[in-house]
């Protein structure tokens, strides 16, 4: 894990994103494209990758299909070269990017592509600046270097669902899966979030009420979060799982490893974090 100190504007939009695959023809490229133009078109847009930017299946892997590999990209150093190019209209708002499993797997055979190549291309040979390894915690300050927040940002591992017969369970069940991958990896974190499951998930901070007195009569209040550095409550904070661009369903009679282990079709797409002087006051899910 690496620590990254980034200075940004006290009102800013953080775009939570990652599992972009490219590699495979059953990549939302269209998706990526709108999420890299919405970010060009705010000027207080910022980015967290949060892995698996290649999908960097070689020919002993069991998951390898030869029909849903891409023709322009067919090698692993090709797929991150061109995942490089994709991001480089927005290379200036990129904060981090992380290493997925996927781009783990074939480290010991091609290296750390994501730093190596996809960091380096960006920053002009200086990939340590964006760099986050699999986990990074980032302190957010201002321009005058006070801490606005601290946000804990992973790639995550193992798989996020509900086998509940009610929609409603179904998500509540999913909340708190997410929230026990995350809640203890950075008690000092406002927000943490994470990619990996493909799913798209906002857990909120859920203050509670007590009561109190002000020396005369009883008064109720809430819980209250707080964005420095020591703890904060669980249950004050927030949870993002950010999605992925990963079609299920492939055309033309194609069939990815999704649809062959029998996965659930699941939201493609991203999260927007919205920080108003310095506070986030609410994260909003970008369906594709």
């Amino acid at each position: 894990m690496r620590i990254l100190e980034k200075i940004l504007p006290r009102t800013h939009n953080l775009y939570l994103m990652g599992d972009t695959h490219e590699g495979t023809i059953l990549k939302h490229k269209k998706g990526v494209q709108k999420m890299i133009n919405a970010v060009l078109d705010d000027p207080i847009g910022y980015v967290i990758h949060h892995g698996d930017l290649a999908e960097a299946i070689t020919i002993d892997d069991k998951r390898y299909c030869a029909t849903t590999l891409s023709p322009e990209t067919p090698t692993p150093i090709r797929q991150y070269k061109m995942a490089g190019e994709e991001l480089k209209p927005i290379a200036d708002r990129i904060l981090a990017i992380l290493t997925g499993n996927h781009d783990w797997k074939i480290a010991n055979r091609f290296g750390d592509c994501v730093r190596d190549i996809v960091c380096a291309d960006l920053t002009n040979n200086n990939p340590d600046r964006i760099y986050g390894t699999y986990s990074c915690k980032l302190l957010i300050k201002d321009k005058i270097g006070k801490l606005m927040y601290k946000h804990f940002a992973t790639h995550g591992a193992r798989s996020i669902g509900s086998t509940a017969d009610d929609p409603i369970r179904q998500k509540s069940n999913m909340h708190l899966q997410l929230k026990r991958r995350l809640i203890h990896k950075a008690g000092d974190c406002i927000i943490s979030s994470m990619g990996h499951t493909h799913k798209l998930l906002i857990a909120e901070p859920m203050p509670t009420l007590y009561l109190s007195d002000d020396g005369k009569k009883p008064i109720h209040k809430y819980t209250e979060s707080h964005q420095t550095n020591s703890f904060i409550p669980d249950e004050l904070r927030w949870y993002v799982n950010t999605g992925c661009f990963y079609r299920l369903y492939g055309e033309d009679g194609i069939s990815g490893y999704a649809e062959r282990a029998g996965y659930d079709p699941m939201e493609l797409g991203y999260a927007i974090m919205r920080v108003e002087d310095g506070i986030i006051k609410r994260i909003d899910k970008v369906v594709l």
